[in-house]
């Protein structure tokens, strides 16, 4: 009797199916309608469910771009607070980025043998980054949960880091989206916009912080007086950027489990600087 209630046994819909075929290190997992989030035993349920609730809002007004992660078989890994980047089995290959990496930013370009050459390979992503985009995108529970351990308190980093997915989803399936979204930096690099500030590092970058800034879960950004937190301020600053954002992410300005939807802790305490980009 026993042996026929094991082989008829429902298998728990919370740990990762057999067909997805991952390292035993992933015990946890929920559906983002075909995107699965996963993790091992130790993040809080919570920040599972928050994960495949943002992705799903943001992914609401184009499934074509869904699909088209779904086809490369993206997905969401969620790191506890006491896990790292390199925990995660799909990264313990990962080295730092060398002098010339484009991703890196003016500053760390300027000073990377401080910053960036005397560390190892972990100590530089231990203190670069606790999520990132990708195949295996990385969330931070305590990001999730909006805790204050976060590093990044005030912005929700996982809107920043899946904004990215969207973007090379666009790529794939609406080559004439991507291409708006290149115009739009390609002008805001001209004129000036965005000066000094990560949002101008590359065309990625400017794409996922603008929108942190759709969706309201930004920090400010100030330059020579500007201010910007809002959609409406994206849309008064930069309105070419926020077209192409209208069309993958329609009318919407919520993500209901974001944490840091128009929150006051996007504002620094103290006087509002002139210029919030990094002095190198």
């Amino acid at each position: 009797m026993l042996g026929l209630l094991a082989a008829c046994a429902v298998p728990d819909p919370s740990a990762p199916p057999a067909r997805l075929g991952l390292d035993p290190f992933y015990r946890q997992y929920r559906d983002a309608e075909g995107i699965p989030v996963v993790a091992s035993e130790k993040p809080p349920a919570a920040a599972l469910d928050r994960a495949r609730d943002i992705i799903d809002g943001m992914l609401a007004h184009r499934p074509d771009l869904r699909d088209a992660l779904i086809a490369r078989g993206y997905r969401v890994a969620v790191i506890a607070e006491d896990e790292a980047l390199l925990d995660l089995p799909e990264h313990r290959h990962w080295t730092k980025p060398p002098p010339d990496d484009p991703r890196l930013t003016r500053c760390e370009k300027l000073h990377y043998e401080e910053r960036i050459g005397q560390l190892s390979d972990r100590e530089y992503w231990d203190q670069r980054a606790r999520a990132i985009a990708g195949p295996t995108t990385t969330a931070a529970a305590e990001d999730l949960l909006g805790l204050r351990s976060s590093r990044w308190y005030g912005e929700t980093i996982f809107v920043h880091e899946f904004a990215h997915n969207v973007l090379l989803a666009a790529k794939v399936a609406d080559p004439a989206l991507y291409a708006q979204v290149e115009q739009a930096y390609v002008h805001a690099r001209e004129t000036g916009l965005w000066k000094d500030e990560y949002t101008a590092t590359t065309i990625d970058e400017y794409w996922a912080e603008g929108s942190q800034f759709w969706f309201n879960s930004n920090r400010l950004q100030v330059f020579s007086g500007q201010r910007i937190l809002s959609d409406d301020d994206l849309k008064a600053y930069d309105p070419a950027l926020y077209a192409a954002l209208a069309s993958a992410y329609g009318t919407v300005h919520r993500l209901s489990a974001d944490p840091f939807y128009m929150a006051e802790a996007r504002i620094p305490p103290g006087p509002i600087p002139e210029n919030t980009a990094e002095v190198c």
